[in-house]
This record gives C-alpha cells, structure tokens and sequence, in this order.
C-alpha cells in the first residue's frame, strides 16, 4: 500500500509540474559611466530591495545598481588589505549575505551586506581553485566544486565538498572520477604522457557547477549534460539527464586534439563553437534547472537553453531563453530561489563601449 501511495505522489508531483511556464519579465540595462565601467564580470546576483551586485575580476570590485540599472556605488578595491580583492569572483547570495572567492590568494569569504549596502566581512576560509560555490546557511556550511585536488587529510581526489564556516572542516562528497561516468578507476595525476595520449576530460573545459536543496546536492561539469545526485546524508548519488536534439555532447576529435596540443587558440575555440556547454544548474524547492549554451552562427552569439526537472530526475521541459545572447559560452547567471527567477547578464561591445543588460525570467 505505502508502494501504491508513493507512486501515486511522484505521479501527482509529475503532472502538477510538467506544466511549469518560463517566462520572459523584461530587461534592465545597467548604466556605465565613469567609475561604473564593468570591464569583465565574474559573477552577479540581485538582492531583496532589488540591488543589482556584479563582481567586476579585472577592476577587482563590486559595482553596485539599482533595480532600475542606475549607478548607485562600489565596494572593493584592488590590493591585498582589508575589503581589497586580487581575483575576485561573486558565486552566490542568500539571506543578506555574498559568497566571494579570491582566485589569487586562495580565499573564500562571507560578507553580510545590508539594506543600505553597508558590507563586512563575516568570516574567511582558504579554499583553493574554487569554480563554483554556494552558500548553505541552514547548515552553517558552504558547498565547493573546485579543480581536482588531493588534500593532505582525503585519501583520494575531490572535486565536491562542504566546509563548516566556523572551524574549516570539509566533508568529501564527490570523487574526480565519478565526474567521468560509473567505476571508473582513479586517474593518475602524476603520470607523463605522450601529447596524443592526453585523455579528453583534459583537453575539454574544466568547469563545474553545483547547487543544493534539503539534503541533497546536485553536479554537473561543463563538459557532459549529466547530472549527479548526492544525498548528503548517506552520500549515495544517482544520475539524470536528457539529452534533446538541440544539444550537442562535447567530443573530442582528432582535429580537436591537435588544435590543443599545438596551442591553436583559434581553430580549438572553433571547435568549441560547435559544441554545447553547460553554463549553470540550480535547485529549489520544486525544480532542478540546466542550462547549456550553443554558438549562433547568424548572430556570432552564445544562445542559452533551460531545461528543467522534478527532484526525482523526470524531464519536464525545455526552452530557449528568448531574446538573450552573450558573447561568452559561460554568461553570468543568478536563480532567486524564494521568487524563481532567473536573471542573466548579457554583455555586448559597440567599439570600444561594453554594454550590459540584466534579462529577467520567471519559472511558474
């Protein structure tokens, strides 16, 4: 009977879902003028009182604006001091806090930014080649996927954990080779080899991405639209995907190969240009979100595509993000999980000008 209850629920759940809308809300561009040149983000999100909050890596600070795109003030400074940045890179924002890692000096912190966009610093982590992160507060904990790595204390390589923000502690959820399939044997790092022996996970983008929900933890790499499932209690994990005709699965050919080995910038980012790439995941209390990008050859730009999913891994729709375009295969993304929104930043050069705009969706 309790079989019979269970099946009826995800049935229900199913139906009641598959009808989600995506939504296009409009779009915001934000000012730039003096002091308020954005000259490359890393990273955005868009606060309760509606600040728009972009990490601007190569200027090393924070322009801050308004929900209607004015210019309203900067926070941060280049240097090594005291709310100074050398890489910074914006990864996540949640009940009055920023997530922010520090490329360079290995750093992760926490602001509190309030109302009246006062910032201070609340804590400060080591974390190093950190690629995506996100803050988990009812746990008091932050959720990392970073480069492979071997720390002292882990007896194999991850690539996915969760450190407590009060002592450092991490605890392991991910291994690298579980990023490349099922029983996989553990890679060899150290291992010299021949420059056509160079195994695919190497010559494709390194990119991860991560998000969570209740108890468990979701991961994706750029590279393969396959999304791992961790729950964090028994750290069992399980997979799902759908790959639609619209998405092209990164493979590495021999062209592509020699455009890598040979240090051929121009013909490798071709390549790229042919593939599809994952860009974002995302979870709330309903949905799991995708999205992967694909070059437009009409229009010399990146378009995105959203997919969305139930928490159990059943395929509920995709769509084109209409009207936005980037210039990157990764733009910037941010999903307010409380109001399902989902904002990208979209960036366009006339001369020597850049120009950004905030396109806004809604999921309902």
């Amino acid at each position: 009977m309790r079989i019979i209850r269970v099946v009826a629920f995800i049935i229900f759940t199913v139906g009641s879902l598959s009808g989600i809308e995506i939504t296009y809300e409009g779009k915001t561009r934000l000012e730039q003028k003096e002091g308020f040149f954005i000259e490359f983000s890393r990273g955005f999100v868009v606060t309760e009182e509606g600040f728009i909050i972009v990490c601007d890596v190569w200027a090393s600070d924070f322009k801050i604006y308004n929900n209607e795109g004015r210019a309203v003030s900067v926070f941060g400074r280049r240097g090594y001091g005291p709310d100074e940045f050398a890489e910074p890179w914006l990864h996540d924002y949640k009940n009055g806090k920023l997530l922010i890692s520090d490329t360079r000096t290995k750093k992760l912190y926490i602001y509190g930014v309030d109302k009246d966009l006062d910032f201070r610093m609340i804590n400060q982590l080591v974390a190093t080649s950190v690629l995506d992160a996100k803050l988990m507060d009812q746990k008091d904990k932050v959720l990392i996927a970073r480069m492979p790595i071997k720390d002292k204390n882990s007896h194999a390589v991850y690539i996915l954990f969760s450190m407590d923000m009060n002592n450092g502690s991490r605890d392991y959820l991910m291994p690298f080779e579980l990023q490349l399939g099922e029983e996989v044997k553990p890679v060899d790092f150290g291992k010299k080899r021949n420059p056509w022996d160079t195994p695919d996970w190497i010559i494709l983008p390194p990119w991860k991405y991560c998000d969570y929900y209740g108890d468990h933890i979701y991961f994706i790499w750029t590279a393969n639209l396959d999304i791992i499932k961790i729950n964090l209690q028994t750290k069992n994990h399980s997979r799902f995907s759908q790959k639609t005709d619209k998405y092209v699965k990164p493979k590495v050919s021999r062209e592509y190969k020699k455009a890598y080995i040979e240090h051929n910038s121009e013909e490798y980012r071709n390549w790229n240009k042919s593939l599809s790439w994952v860009a974002k995941i995302f979870a709330d209390s309903e949905v799991v979100g995708i999205i992967y990008t694909n070059f437009d050859n009409e229009t010399s730009r990146w378009k995105s595509f959203l997919q969305i999913y139930d928490h159990h891994g059943n395929f509920l729709k995709e769509a084109l993000l209409e009207n936005f375009g980037s210039t990157y295969e990764r733009p910037d993304y941010y999903y307010d999980k409380n109001k399902k929104k989902l904002y990208c930043l979209s960036e366009k050069s006339v001369g020597a000008e850049g120009f950004f705009t905030l396109y806004k969706y809604g999921l309902q």
